[in-house]
């Protein structure tokens, strides 16, 4: 008990409103950093040259056995063009004059900048996934398939011939295979794989969805195994010549993460002008000191050879709980 006599301040104490509340500590709400963006290739719309990137591609002629003294028919040449217009994107705050001056915290600004940047990476790599449906191929898995081993070893298959057995186009490296954090959990233990009891005889999660279900046994961890156990997910690396990246910015429909397979070279993100944040104050003596911090910029995203450099790969993704 407090000594009779002796004035406190606080909440419920006798000065009970004369303390000012200090805030110790100001954070940033964390989005995933942008994945897709690395795995695509890189175009530039250069100033003055219209409003889309197009790219072409020549078809195929082919070569056959001629008689000697004759000659082949010519073939024709054949071209098709691919072409995306970059759109506008931005992020805007305005903080009013008295909240600049009046927060505790003393690194508004700059904590705004921040989250406005975070913003802009966000949007840049959700369109990026939403990409993926337009890659052409038969998808592998489905909204409530389980991802396996099986199911990488198919896409890295397909993109050794470029998703045709009659026709082969290799798909060119670097291979990717983007995939949600939750599909990738299943995956690590198929890998593994996990058991109850060092002989496997009893699987580890044998529920439905995201779990692992495996019956097969299991011998030390060594190698890929023992990355699974110490870093989890984000051991898994390269598989079957492709690079393995999550990204929770897929697309999710059904419980279901749309992600894909594909070819850098399927895959391009064009540029027309780079992220460019910016503070505009000319509203200070309009609006009483307010200022505007917004960034922005402009791109897309497109498909290329969508039949050959790419295979969408959709599987649950249920929040795992074992």
């Amino acid at each position: 008990m407090p000594t009779p006599g002796i004035t406190l301040a606080g909440t419920g104490q006798a000065l009970d409103n004369s303390l000012n509340s200090i805030i110790s500590t100001f954070d940033i709400l964390r989005d995933d950093t942008g994945v897709v963006r690395d795995c695509a290739d890189q175009a530039q719309l250069k100033e003055h040259t219209g409003t889309a990137y197009q790219k072409v591609n020549y078809g195929r002629v082919t070569a056959a056995v001629v008689s000697d003294g004759s000659e082949s028919a010519a073939q024709v040449l054949s071209d098709a063009l691919t072409s995306a217009t970059p759109g506008e994107v931005e992020a805007k705050v305005i903080l009013a004059g008295s909240t600049i001056r009046r927060t505790a915290d003393v690194s508004l600004e700059k904590n705004t900048a921040m989250i406005l940047n975070n913003a802009f990476d966000l949007k840049e790599d959700t369109d990026g996934c939403s990409q993926f449906a337009s890659f052409t191929n038969t998808a592998l898995g489905g909204v409530t398939t389980v991802c396996s081993p099986g199911h990488g070893a198919a896409a890295g298959a397909q993109l050794r011939v470029g998703c045709s057995a009659s026709v082969p186009e290799p798909a060119p490296k670097p291979w990717f295979w983007v995939i949600h954090p939750n599909s990738a959990v299943p995956l690590v233990g198929r890998l593994i794989p996990y058991a109850t009891t060092p002989a496997g005889s009893t699987a580890y999660g044998v529920n439905t969805g995201a779990h692992l279900g495996v019956s097969a046994a299991v011998g030390r961890a060594e190698g890929m195994s023992n990355d699974f156990i110490t870093k989890g997910i984000e051991g898994i690396g390269t598989l079957f010549g492709m690079d393995v990246r999550l990204d929770p910015n897929i697309p999710i429909v059904s419980a279901g993460a749309a992600g894909a397979a594909f070819s850098r070279k399927g895959l391009i993100y064009v540029s027309e002008v780079e992220p460019t944040p910016y503070v505009d104050d000319q509203l200070a003596k309009a609006l009483r000191g307010a200022k505007v911090y917004g960034i922005w910029g402009a791109y897309a995203w497109m498909n290329w050879r969508p039949a050959a450099y790419g295979i969408p790969t959709t599987f649950d993704a249920t929040l795992p709980t074992s």
